[in-house]
This record gives structure tokens, C-alpha cells and sequence, in this order.
């Protein structure tokens, strides 16, 4: 690498649906959150969006706040933005931060009415970095419909027009390949992924649903260096995604 590169000031982000912590392997018959800290842990991103996260469940634990226990688990802010109640407590998505968060807000991603689609979350906070304010973003898209997803990514879009003067980064499980007709809309505001690695399933991974993308304020300050998935197979149904970026000059 050029040393130049190596000096620059940098930030690498990490995008993991985490499966409320409970292991594949488990049959949805527990949870391993040490599983799930332990891949972050051993990857030290800065900022990781998750997905598919439980706080005061009954199947993961009505005293377990699933995000508070990572923050605490990696030694990192974190905040929780929720979806929809679910088994007697709450579900939805988080974002933890080694930086510490100025702001957050939690929005919700809506559904067609009367349609069988899932309500979804989406997390934002700023941090500053490189004594830039930077936005992140954690969000999980309707796994049924392009329907449920285009209004989604319309939802997200409005969001992020709310902050089009900061550079944003998003990482998200948006269910749906580069190819679908719904992500070519997602594309039009913001860049993602030329080569996209397989993400899902994390055995022999066939598909590709989650990504890392920026805005075009993003794309000014930041680059991208490295784009790629970690070999993890026990803790999640899903690769953890990475991408690492430098910030331009």
C-alpha cells in the first residue's frame, strides 16, 4: 500500500445483520451476543450498522437489551432504533460507534396498508470524524415485496435529504440484489458496491442483500479503499460486510 494511503485518516465501517444473536446452528432455540461482539471485536471497525436486533424480548431475554449489552461487550456507544414490538418486547436495528454520537434519531420505514410486509427501522447518528460531522445510517428493508421496499427507499431518501449537506454512510440489509430495479432508485442518490461480494447465507453465501453506500457529499471526502466480507459462519445467518475508507484531502 502506499504509505501515503496507510497515514491517511480513515474510517471502516461494518454492516451486520446479526439474527438477534441467536446462531443458525441453534435453530432459533437460544442466543450467543458473545458470538456476535467477538466478530466485531476481532475486525475493530469504527462504526457498525446491525440488523435484527432484540432489546427486552421474550425469546432473547425480556432483561437483555441486545444493543446496550453489545456496546458494552466492545467498548462502544451504541443506539437502538425500533421497528415493530415483537415477542413482548422490542425489535429493530442499532448502530454502535467508537466515536462518540452528537446526535441520533430513529425513524420508521413504512409498508403497503393492508399488505403482509414488515414495518422497519432506520438508525441515524452524527459523529464527528477527522473534525468532520459525519452521518451514519443502520436500516432493514421489507424481505417480501418491491413494493414495501420502494416505499422504504423512498421513506430513506427523504432522510437522507435532511442531511445532504453532511457526507453519509449507510450500511444495510435491503433484501434485495444489485440487479433489482428497486436498487437502481437507492443508486440514483447514492454509491455503493462495483463488484458486490455474496452476503446471505453464510455457508456457501448465493446472494448478495447487504451493502455499505454513501451520499454524494460522502464521495467528496471520502474513498474507498477495501469492500469485503468476513469468513464468519457460527454467530449469523449473514456475512459481516466491511468497507474501509480514507478521507481525501
Amino acid at each position: 500500500m502506499d504509505p501515503k494511503l496507510d497515514e491517511a485518516p480513515s474510517i471502516k465501517v461494518m454492516s451486520y445483520n446479526m439474527r438477534i444473536a441467536s446462531p443458525p446452528s441453534s435453530n432459533w432455540g437460544g442466543t450467543d451476543l458473545a458470538a456476535i461482539a467477538d466478530v466485531i471485536n476481532r475486525n475493530k471497525p469504527d462504526i457498525v450498522a446491525l440488523q435484527e436486533v432484540d432489546v427486552y424480548t421474550k425469546r432473547s431475554g425480556l432483561d437483555s437489551n441486545q444493543a446496550m449489552e453489545l456496546g458494552k461487550l466492545t467498548n462502544m456507544e451504541y443506539f437502538f432504533a425500533k421497528a415493530v414490538d415483537r415477542s413482548e418486547g422490542d425489535y429493530g436495528v442499532a448502530i454502535l460507534s467508537r466515536f462518540p454520537i452528537k446526535e441520533s434519531k430513529a425513524y420508521r420505514l413504512p409498508v403497503s396498508p393492508g399488505s403482509d410486509g414488515e414495518i422497519r427501522g432506520l438508525a441515524l447518528i452524527i459523529v464527528e470524524v477527522n473534525n468532520m460531522d459525519v452521518v451514519f445510517m443502520s436500516t432493514h428493508f421489507d424481505h417480501l415485496s418491491d413494493k414495501n421496499r420502494l416505499l422504504q427507499t423512498e421513506k430513506m431518501m427523504e432522510v437522507l435529504s435532511l442531511h445532504k449537506d453532511y457526507p453519509v454512510i449507510v450500511g444495510a440489509d435491503f433484501n434485495m440484489e444489485p440487479d433489482n430495479k428497486v436498487m437502481d432508485e437507492i443508486r440514483n442518490e447514492m454509491t455503493g458496491c462495483t463488484f458486490c461480494p455474496l452476503t446471505f447465507p453464510q455457508i456457501n453465501p448465493n446472494t448478495t442483500i447487504d451493502y455499505i453506500m454513501v451520499n454524494d457529499m460522502a464521495t467528496k471526502s471520502l474513498k474507498l479503499l477495501n469492500y469485503y466480507t468476513v469468513k464468519e459462519d457460527y454467530a449469523s445467518d449473514h456475512l459481516p460486510l466491511i468497507g474501509e475508507f480514507i478521507f481525501e484531502e
